[in-house]
């Protein structure tokens, strides 16, 4: 039985998590383990499955461990930081961090705009949109399916090489991003997304849909980025901090 003491104030759902955060520091628990169940805990513990829930559900909202329905519950990876504003890319955002970005095309075509792209590009029901569609890598772990749609007059971009940053490309047609809006919600991976992200399907994912702007206010793209939260976050930089009122 693992020795937790009954003798002191601090809960001991809090002191089976301590313990086994320092079971994950020390190694014994590496990195994408899938740790014991809640019943062998409980016994091994000697305390109630309600008291081991806790100390689980308190690991979980550290990010320390990980949640997969119907396979058990794990020990995160490290995630891999990237920084971000309205007007930097993927690439600049993991140089910013210190980490090493990465990119695998997938492919690029020209496709119907859906109304997203018609909205967000100020474009006519009917027209297309050109589909560049691309694996991104953090430290050499994929980490964010990205898909973005770019109106025609940007049709130059399909014969340069799109392993490249976007945002570098876009520079040297003199086009800058100056500015962009960024909507966040929650998503769960299809099949496709988790073979090219390397988790299960159905994985809690983040999705981000994102509207990038020039120098003149005209839109340059949108985009849509399905992101592993268990291996890469974003830190947002705020530019402004409201007073209170």
């Amino acid at each position: 039985m693992s020795e937790i003491s009954r003798d002191t104030v601090v809960p001991l759902y809090i002191q089976i998590a301590g313990e086994i955060k320092s079971k994950i520091e020390y190694g014994e628990l590496p990195a994408n383990s899938k740790i014991p169940t809640e019943m062998e805990l409980s016994s091994d513990y000697g305390v109630s499955r309600i008291t081991i829930r806790k100390a689980l559900e308190m690991l979980v909202e550290e990010g320390i461990l990980i949640r997969r329905q119907r396979v058990g519950t794990f020990v995160s990876d490290k995630k891999v930081s990237g920084k971000f504003n309205n007007c930097m890319g993927f690439t600049e955002s993991c140089e910013l961090e210190g980490s090493k970005p990465g990119t695998r095309f997938l492919s690029a075509e020209l496709v119907k705009a859906k109304p997203f792209d018609v909205e967000s590009l100020e474009l006519a029901k009917d027209d297309k949109v050109i589909r560049i569609r691309r694996i991104r890598y953090c430290n050499d772990v994929p980490v964010v399916l990205e898909e973005t749609h770019f109106c025609k007059r940007y049709a130059y971009l399909l014969a340069e090489d799109l392993n490249r940053s976007l945002h570098e490309i876009l520079r040297e047609y003199g086009v800058i991003v100056k500015k962009g809006s960024k909507i966040i919600s929650i998503c769960h991976a299809t099949r496709e997304e988790a073979e090219y992200l390397q988790i299960m399907e159905q994985d809690a994912l983040i999705l981000s849909r994102d509207v990038a702007y020039d120098m003149s206010g005209k839109p340059v793209y949108c985009r849509r980025d399905v992101i592993n939260a268990e291996r890469y976050q974003y830190k947002i930089l705020v530019n402004n901090v409201l007073s209170e009122e």
